[in-house]
């Protein structure tokens, strides 16, 4: 009785899942490592990305371990498969490519017409009487205001709802310079995104600025300023604006976003 010899075949099909796993595997790593994860997303959810990264290597190992293996007796021959499948793994390759090819690009000054400034305090879920006011409190014990990334948003909500609380109050801030549609010259906007998830619902909120020069900054510079809050008026609404004491024009910051903290 002979033995038939076994034969082994070449799966084209799981040499690219197994490619395709193990570049994302290292897309992730790149992004976790060199800090770009969060040009894309909130930190808070850097831990289930690395997660994901893990959950994906076992994957790979498998697909890997399949693309030499023995051909069951009554399976066809590799050059007879037809190759219109293997079109299918076209678009996770030229997102790999992409990816690795294109630089992070944040969001610039261009995109703060088309979101809206402050858009999201245009509207408050609820009336000034109704907002939770954490920082109030401490803001008002502060002989001057340092804003800080973690408390941006927050420190901007208590300013533009109640800005006579303000008045006169010191401050101190970083942002890039936006100048909205007909700003008079010796103004302009300090600007920084808010990131609540993604930079898909990526928000710029801002505060008017006064500056006797302000058209010697273009928009789009970074600026750290110090001034004194003063109250302005916009539409019959009371707008918090910022008097410009001194001000340092700074390169755009590793982490240009703000990320509001977890809840």
């Amino acid at each position: 009785m002979c033995k038939l010899k076994a034969r082994y075949i070449l799966d084209a099909h799981a040499l690219m899942r197994a490619a395709i796993l193990l570049g994302f595997i290292a897309l992730l790593a790149w992004l976790v490592n060199t800090g770009q994860l969060t040009l894309y997303i909130h930190p808070r959810f850097a831990g289930l990305i690395e997660i994901a990264g893990w959950l994906l290597l076992p994957m790979a190992v498998l697909q890997a371990l399949s693309i030499v293996r023995a051909a069951s007796p009554f399976e066809q021959r590799p050059h007879a498969h037809s190759h219109n499948s293997q079109w299918t793994y076209l678009p996770f390759l030229i997102v790999l490519i992409l990816a690795f090819a294109l630089p992070g690009n944040t969001l610039n000054v261009n995109m703060v017409n088309s979101k809206g400034l402050n858009s999201q305090l245009a509207a408050p879920p609820a009336t000034t009487y109704e907002m939770s006011r954490p920082l109030a409190p401490q803001l008002r014990q502060m002989s001057r205001i340092d804003v800080t990334d973690r408390d941006y948003a927050e420190i901007v909500n208590e300013l533009q709802f109640f800005p006579q609380e303000y008045a006169e109050k010191k401050i101190r801030m970083t942002g890039f310079v936006f100048r909205p549609p007909e700003t008079p010259k010796s103004q302009f906007s300090l600007v920084r995104y808010v990131v609540m998830c993604c930079t898909a619902d990526a928000l710029p909120y801002g505060i008017l600025c006064e500056l006797e020069d302000a058209a010697g900054y273009q928009d789009g510079t970074w600026l750290t300023i110090e001034g004194v809050v003063q109250n302005a008026t916009s539409e019959d609404k009371t707008i918090p604006l910022i008097k410009i004491t001194s001000l340092q024009q700074v390169a755009e910051p590793e982490a240009p976003y703000v990320f509001p903290p977890s809840q």
